[in-house]
């Protein structure tokens, strides 16, 4: 616990003075200028949102009850939800454009991507700080596997599965595939990457020995949902009113894949198979998210950009 917070100030600062560094580049004055702004901007929305996510989603009824305001002054990690964290940086970065008069803003985001996708990164691996909290389920393997790149060894020697490694793999995966997209309107890159992050957020959560829970369901699980939901009935509103209520089946497509999610989920803790119980759940769910990835990208790309 003592070392994270040193942790936080290596890997903060970087992935900013990255974004400030493309501006530069392209002798972009503004966008160096909104990167810049953006760095205090994004600590302290990330820092607020996070905590504030975190209280009002867990401990709400507490504070309205009792009277229990202590998980507001807590700073202990377990105590902040990562997606709010995640929401408040990226307002962060589109205020920062709006100040300083980068336009459209959401090329700022577009050009966040990459330090976004690292900022996670590197956010992920400074749980191994952490002790238990990234950790998932014991792995029973033997001393010469190479899988044990994989684990991580807690206090009795017993190797887990390093859940925090998977989640900044698979951050480190979208922003080397955000590279590859093609600019065709002002924010569809950022739109993908979040989307790819809450898909892989919702696969990897599951894999979580300790998580932010309400009852049996994952509250991170949940945000990157939502999120993920607000986006796809964002790009269905963005197309031409001509097409009445069609225009919305993508959304429709993306809640029937939650819906599965949830079944496999449910078969997942209640079948008796080993292979469902242990993997056949966990792949089926990775091809329900694979479909998701592949409608939202359908309805998003497909657009052009409004004049």
């Amino acid at each position: 616990m003592t070392v994270y917070p040193i942790l936080l100030l290596c890997v903060v600062p970087a992935p900013f003075l990255l974004y400030a560094a493309l501006g530069l580049r392209r002798a972009d004055r503004r966008r160096a200028a909104a990167a810049a702004v953006s760095f205090p901007l994004c600590v302290i929305l990330g820092f607020a949102f996070a905590k504030l996510s975190y209280v009002i989603l867990l401990e709400a009824g507490s504070i309205l009850e009792w009277g229990e305001w202590d998980a507001l002054f807590s700073l202990q990690p377990r105590h902040f939800c990562f997606t709010g964290g995640a929401c408040g940086v990226c307002l962060g970065v589109r205020l920062a454009a709006r100040m300083t008069g980068y336009r459209p803003a959401a090329s700022g985001l577009d050009w966040f991507v990459v330090p976004g996708a690292l900022l996670i990164a590197g956010l992920r691996l400074a749980e191994a700080a952490l002790g238990n909290l990234g950790a998932g389920r014991y792995l029973d393997l033997p001393d010469g596997s190479s899988l044990r790149l994989l684990a991580m060894i807690n206090s009795y020697g017993e190797p887990h599965l390093a859940v925090y490694r998977l989640e900044a793999l698979a951050a480190l995966a979208v922003a080397a595939l955000s590279l590859t997209d093609r600019k065709r309107r002002p924010g569809l890159r950022f739109e993908l990457a979040v989307f790819r992050l809450c898909a892989c957020q919702i696969l990897l959560e599951n894999l979580r020995s300790q998580a932010l829970m309400w009852g049996f369901v994952r509250v991170e699980q949940v945000l990157c949902a939502v999120i993920m939901m607000l986006l796809t009935l964002l790009n269905c509103r963005r197309k031409s009113a001509g097409n009445g209520a069609s225009r919305f089946l993508p959304a429709a497509g993306l809640l029937a894949c939650f819906a599965a999610i949830v079944g496999v989920e449910f078969l997942r803790q209640r079948s008796p198979s080993r292979f469902m119980g242990l993997y056949g759940g966990f792949m089926m769910m990775a091809a329900v998210l694979a479909v998701a990835l592949l409608i939202f990208r359908s309805v998003a790309v497909g657009l052009r950009r409004r004049t």
